[in-house]
C-alpha cells in the first residue's frame, strides 16, 4: 500500500441559492444538470486525467448528488494543486457562482476514521471560505441580468423570450436548452414504448405550461422534495470503501428509476405536454415540480418504488440486510402547493420545512435508529399570506378549547399507508359527486371551534340530500378515524382533523 494514500471527500456549499437564484424553469434545470455534469463526469474525469500516471492512482468511490469521494495514491503537495485545478474549472464553468470544498485525510487500513477525518477537514473548510455575497459594481450605463443582480454581458434567446443575461444565467440558460435530467428519462420513457421524437415535444418550456395542465384545477402547481431517511446515521457505520459503493449507488440509482417510474405512472401528458419536470436528483435528494393534481399521486408512488428497489439491490448484502432487517432505504417528503406564478423560492423553502416535519414524524415513530418510515406532509401556498408554513398553522390552523385544550385543524405529517388512505378518500368524495358547496362547508366546519364544529359536520352530513353523498361523508368521516366526534380525532392530548387537508387535496384529485 501506498504511504501517501488520502481519502478525499468534496462538497457544492450553496447548491440551493445556485440553482434557485430564478424565477424561470429553463435556468433552474439547466443549473441543476450543469451541477450534476460538474459533479459526476467533470470531477471524476478530471482527477484521473491529472493522475493517470504510473506514480499515482485514483479510486472514485462516488460522485453525485453535489458530493463525491475518492481514494487517490499521490503526495500531500500533488493534491493540493488537484484541489485548486478542480476549483478553478467550477468556478469557471459555472460563472463564479458555483463553489467547491475539500477536505482529505491519510489512508492507510482503517477507512472508517480515515473518512470520519476527511469529512472534519471539510467541515473546518467550509466554515473558512468565505461565501458572502460579492460586491458588484453598478453604473447607470450598463443594464442589469434580467434574472439576477449581476452585471449582464450576454443576449439570450429561449422559447421566443430575448433577455439580457450575466455569464452565469446565461450559461444556465445554455445547459437548461439541453436534455440535462430529461435524457435519463427520455431514455426511460423510450424504454416504455414511447418514440425519441416525441418526448422531446413532451417537454414543458416554463411552469405556466405546466401549470395550465392541472386537470383538476387549471394554473396550480406543487413542488415536491424528498431526502432520504437516516442516511448520515447508516453513512457513519460503513467500514470499507466497497460498501460506501453499493450504499451510495443502490440510493441514487432507485431513487432515479423511482422518480422515472412515478412521473411515467401519473403524470400522463395533458395537450401534448408532460405537466413535470425535474429540478433536482442526485443522492439521495430530490425535487419535481409537477402540476397539482399529480402532486400526491407521484410522491406515494415514488416513495414506495424506491423502498421496494433499495430492498432489492441491498437485499443480498448480510450487512445491510442486518442494519435495516431486512428493510430498504426510505424517503420523506414535503409538498408545497402553489400557482404557476407564485415564486418558486416560496414553494421551494416550504417544500424543505414541510420535509423536515415529515422526517421528525418518521424519526418519532421508529425503534430502529437506521430505518425510519416514509411521512409525507402537504401544504397550500395560495391559501394563506404567511411565508413559513409554521406561521400558517400557528395563526390560522390553530384554535383553543374553553378549557384549555389545542386544536389542530391540520393532520399532517401523514405516513405513507395514512397518505394513501388519504388520497383514497379525496378520491371517493370526487368520484361520489359531492357538491362543491358541501365540500367547502364540510371544510370550513373545523374552524368554528370544538363543539360547534361538530355540529356543523353533523349538519352538514345530515342536511346532504342525496344517500350515496351522505354514505360517501360517513364512509370518509370513519376511514379517517374522525369518528364518534366528528371532524375531530383524539390521540393523548392531542386533538385534531384531517378534514381541512382532505378538502384542500380534494380540489387537486381528479378522481
Amino acid at each position: 500500500m501506498s504511504e501517501h494514500r488520502f481519502v478525499i471527500v468534496f462538497d457544492f456549499p450553496g447548491i440551493k441559492e445556485y440553482v434557485f437564484g430564478t424565477d424561470r424553469l429553463v435556468e433552474i434545470r439547466g443549473a441543476s444538470a450543469l451541477l450534476d455534469r460538474l459533479n459526476r463526469e467533470d470531477l471524476p474525469a478530471i482527477i484521473s486525467k491529472t493522475l493517470q500516471t504510473p506514480q499515482h492512482a485514483q479510486k472514485c468511490v462516488f460522485a453525485g448528488g453535489g458530493a463525491a469521494q475518492f481514494i487517490l495514491d499521490a503526495p500531500e503537495d500533488r493534491i493540493m494543486d488537484l484541489v485548486r485545478q478542480l476549483q478553478g474549472h467550477i468556478f469557471q464553468e459555472s460563472g463564479g457562482q458555483l463553489r467547491l470544498v475539500a477536505g482529505y485525510a491519510p489512508f492507510q487500513d482503517n477507512y472508517a476514521d480515515a473518512l470520519q477525518q476527511a469529512f472534519f477537514e471539510l467541515d473546518r473548510n467550509k466554515r473558512q471560505y468565505t461565501f458572502g455575497p460579492e460586491p458588484v459594481l453598478h453604473c447607470g450605463f450598463v443594464r442589469e441580468c434580467d434574472s439576477c443582480s449581476a452585471m449582464a454581458s450576454c443576449v439570450t434567446t429561449y422559447a421566443g423570450d430575448t433577455r439580457l443575461l450575466c455569464m452565469s444565467c446565461h450559461l444556465k440558460t445554455r445547459q437548461g436548452r439541453r436534455r440535462g435530467h430529461w435524457k435519463a428519462l427520455a431514455r426511460y420513457l423510450e424504454a416504455v414504448g414511447l418514440s425519441a421524437k416525441t418526448i422531446e415535444d413532451l417537454r414543458p418550456d416554463d411552469f405556466e405550461q405546466i401549470g395550465a395542465r392541472c386537470q383538476a384545477k387549471p394554473g396550480y402547481t406543487a413542488v415536491v422534495y424528498g431526502d432520504g431517511n437516516a442516511m448520515g446515521k447508516i453513512v457513519k457505520t460503513i467500514d470499507n470503501e466497497d460498501r460506501f459503493r453499493l450504499f451510495s449507488e443502490t440510493v441514487s440509482m432507485s431513487l432515479q428509476e423511482a422518480c422515472y417510474e412515478a412521473i411515467w405512472d401519473c403524470c400522463l401528458q395533458v395537450n401534448g405536454k408532460i405537466p413535470a419536470d425535474i429540478l433536482l436528483l442526485g443522492g439521495d435528494d430530490i425535487m419535481v415540480y409537477l402540476a397539482a393534481d399529480t402532486a400526491m399521486p407521484f410522491a406515494i408512488e415514488l416513495a414506495k418504488a424506491f423502498e421496494r428497489k433499495t430492498t432489492e439491490r441491498i437485499g443480498k448484502d448480510p450487512f445491510f440486510r442486518n442494519l435495516l432487517q431486512g428493510k430498504g432505504f426510505t424517503i420523506s417528503l414535503g409538498l408545497a402547493y402553489g400557482r404557476s406564478h407564485t415564486p418558486i423560492a416560496i414553494l421551494v423553502d416550504q417544500a424543505e420545512e414541510l420535509l423536515k416535519s415529515a422526517k421528525q414524524r418518521g424519526s418519532g415513530i421508529t425503534t430502529n435508529d437506521y430505518y425510519a418510515p416514509c411521512c409525507i406532509d402537504f401544504h397550500l401556498a395560495s391559501r394563506y399570506n404567511q411565508i413559513h408554513v409554521k406561521d400558517s398553522r400557528s395563526d390560522h390552523l390553530t384554535l383553543n378549547t374553553a378549557r384549555g385544550r389545542t386544536l389542530r385543524l391540520y393532520g399532517g405529517p401523514y405516513t405513507l399507508p395514512e397518505a394513501e388512505n388519504f388520497l383514497n378518500q379525496a378520491r371517493l368524495l370526487k368520484r361520489s359527486g359531492l357538491p362543491r358547496s358541501r365540500l367547502h362547508r364540510l371544510g370550513e366546519a373545523p374552524f368554528e371551534g370544538y363543539e360547534m364544529g361538530n355540529l356543523e359536520t353533523l349538519i352538514t352530513w345530515g342536511r346532504t340530500r342525496k344517500e350515496e353523498h351522505r354514505n360517501a361523508l360517513y364512509e370518509t368521516l370513519n376511514a379517517l378515524g374522525c369518528l364518534p366526534f366528528p371532524p375531530w380525532r383524539e390521540t393523548g392530548e392531542t386533538i385534531d382533523t384531517p378534514i381541512v387537508d382532505l378538502v384542500s387535496l380534494t380540489e387537486w384529485t381528479t378522481g
